[in-house]
């Protein structure tokens, strides 16, 4: 019976043995960790960029209605574009480029955007609805008062704020600073685990400069054109 004991407590520690060995042939720990690190760069360039974005739409919109312009045009060998408003603000920001992943990225990216309304006022958006703050109400999208000719940042308008939640992975906004962050059930991985982020992810889809060099005009996401003057 003994000899049979032990012979059987062998055969289970070969086959633990076995199994452990198999394991570690087929599952490696440090490139698993490896795509892990490069998620989060990934989701946090994301957030990084959407949040550049925004505050980019919001000075445009300032910009627009204070009847400002453009003072400078950069394209830079990334394939941005660095562009300077008579407000002294300067934003890079990235259009047109759309990579292997865009269908994926397009749809699952939160939409925000801007719309006019009938009080001929622009507020923001949110995948097609109004973007409320904290007390119910619309949000401005650029200057509160577009007559001041101040950048929306100087006349204390609120840009919208976005970050991915780490656990859900979703799109959580913020409608006062950052103080309180809600989740838009937007997830950012997409579909199969991809990102986005090389997809049709920007706010801004393309900027085009008119033939004559006067003009630029910014064109969204969701086909919203916007034009505003360069003066060189």
């Amino acid at each position: 019976m003994k000899s049979i004991k032990k012979n059987s407590l062998w055969i289970g520690l070969l086959a633990l043995t076995a199994v452990v060995t198999t394991s570690c042939d087929t599952y490696n720990y440090t490139d698993d960790l490896q795509r892990l690190g490069k998620r989060v760069e990934i989701l946090e360039e994301m957030t990084l960029k959407a949040n550049n974005e925004l505050t980019a739409l919001s000075e445009i919109m300032a910009v627009i209605q204070a009847n400002g312009y453009i003072t400078s045009v950069i394209e830079n060998e990334d394939g941005t574009t660095t562009i300077s408003f008579n407000t002294g603000k300067t934003f890079t920001l990235r259009s047109g480029r759309i990579g292997k992943d865009g269908k994926d990225g397009e749809e699952y990216t939160m939409l925000i955007s801007v719309a006019q309304d009938t009080d001929g006022k622009w507020y923001w958006t949110s995948n097609g609805e109004w973007l409320l703050d904290v007390y119910g109400q619309k949000m401005p999208a650029g200057a509160v008062d577009g007559q001041n000719g101040l950048s929306a940042s100087e006349n204390s308008a609120i840009v919208p704020q976005v970050r991915i939640n780490p656990d859900t992975r979703n799109w959580e906004i913020s409608t006062d600073g950052g103080n309180t962050w809600s989740d838009t059930g937007v997830c950012a991985d997409g579909k199969d685990g991809k990102d986005g982020l090389d997809g049709e992810d920007d706010i801004f889809k393309q900027i085009l400069t008119s033939e004559d060099g006067t003009t630029l005009t910014f064109i969204l996401r969701d086909g919203r054109t916007f034009t505003v003057r360069w003066l060189k």
